[in-house]
């Protein structure tokens, strides 16, 4: 066998492309030798490592490696036939220190090349990028890994510039919609004040607003597991339109002041059936603002986010009135006649603030 075309062999077997001819012509070269046994072996073993990181090494360095090989080889006389191997004399112990030497070689250049190649990667200047998303407004941000994330109005949200390490992970404070590119081996979690989100790839969406009285993961495809950080023995898993929603601060207002931490309560529910895929916990998506059966206030905050105004009861009890509907394109003025007509409502709009009282004293 030729120098070349033994370096064609061993290239080809340590990346895996060899046919079985290929490599039954090369078992048959290395068998020539007894002393090429362990030089398989090494090689082996190296293969092992390489595939790892195949294009951390240059084409040159491996040549030169397999030249080396060659060389230590050759300098060994082989065997006559197969048959002489009962009488092979034992190997010089400085030869194969020489060829030990030569894969020891490439070995240690190897790897040399391939922690130098994660070094470099993992010492990127990785930037965290931070999105605050104000009042009457959306946003959409694409991650380094391709998942694309709607965010809502009044909405904090840091990613890092690239995923390194184990686990993708963001933060959120506010709320948003998630489209998870997958990826079984990297973990995507978003982080909350109150609970994580944990998944490999899927849809959901996170409210999670500071100040908030509940906060809700609502899960559209996938699945996805919700750890609670006042309760880490305890993690919830969530099947496609299901909603855990976690009761854990009063409401305070949008200008925030120390809220009552409660007990954390937590429950499940399905989402109620829908000939698409939009709900009420993911309508904002589509500038749309879907209530039934909702306490005003509830819908008073939806809106203030909406439509970057400050709506303030001026009677407690209207906070708790039902409503239903559905506001979409309306302008304040027209959202706030068409509230008009569900409940018996006055308004006083000053400035970005809107005063709420019943249109009659109760």
């Amino acid at each position: 066998m030729g120098k070349s075309r033994f370096i064609e062999l061993m290239a080809k077997k340590m990346d895996g492309s060899a046919t079985e001819a290929e490599l039954t012509e090369l078992q048959f070269f290395l068998d020539q030798h007894q002393a090429n046994k362990k030089i398989e072996a090494l090689t082996n073993a190296l293969t092992g490592t390489l595939k790892n990181d195949k294009e951390g090494l240059s084409e040159t360095t491996i040549n030169n490696s397999l030249s080396d090989l060659w060389v230590k080889i050759k300098s060994h006389k082989p065997s006559e036939t197969l048959s002489q191997y009962n009488n092979v004399k034992p190997v010089n112990y400085f030869k194969w220190i020489g060829w030990a030497a030569a894969i020891a070689v490439f070995v240690i250049g190897s790897l040399w090349f391939y922690n130098r190649r994660t070094i470099e990667q993992e010492a990127e200047v990785v930037v965290i990028k931070k999105v605050d998303v104000p009042y009457g407004s959306l946003a959409q941000v694409s991650l380094p890994d391709g998942t694309t994330v709607k965010l809502n109005a009044g909405s904090h949200f840091t990613y890092p510039s690239a995923f390194v390490g184990s686990q993708r992970e963001v933060t959120l404070e506010g709320e948003g919609f998630f489209e998870v590119t997958k990826n079984a081996k990297k973990p995507f979690l978003v982080h909350t004040e109150g609970f994580t989100v944990r998944v490999l790839g899927t849809i959901f969406n996170v409210k999670a607003y500071r100040g908030d009285k509940s906060n809700e993961t609502t899960l559209l495809k996938g699945k996805v597991q919700v750890e609670l950080k006042d309760d880490p023995e305890k993690k919830v898993i969530l099947s496609p339109h299901e909603k855990l929603t976690i009761n854990t601060r009063q409401y305070t207002g949008r200008q925030q002041t120390a809220a009552i931490t409660a007990k954390v309560k937590y429950e499940v529910s399905t989402l109620p059936l829908s000939t698409g895929n939009t709900y009420a916990e993911n309508a904002w998506t589509e500038n749309k603002i879907m209530f039934a059966n909702n306490d005003f206030e509830d819908v008073a905050l939806q809106m203030e986010r909406k439509y970057n105004v400050h709506m303030v009861f001026t009677d407690e009890k209207l906070k708790k009135e039902q409503i239903s509907g559905v506001l979409e394109n309306e302008s304040l003025d027209t959202a706030l006649n068409y509230l008009k007509q569900i409940v018996a409502l006055q308004t006083k709009t000053e400035g970005n603030t809107v005063y709420l009282a019943y249109k009659t004293k109760r």
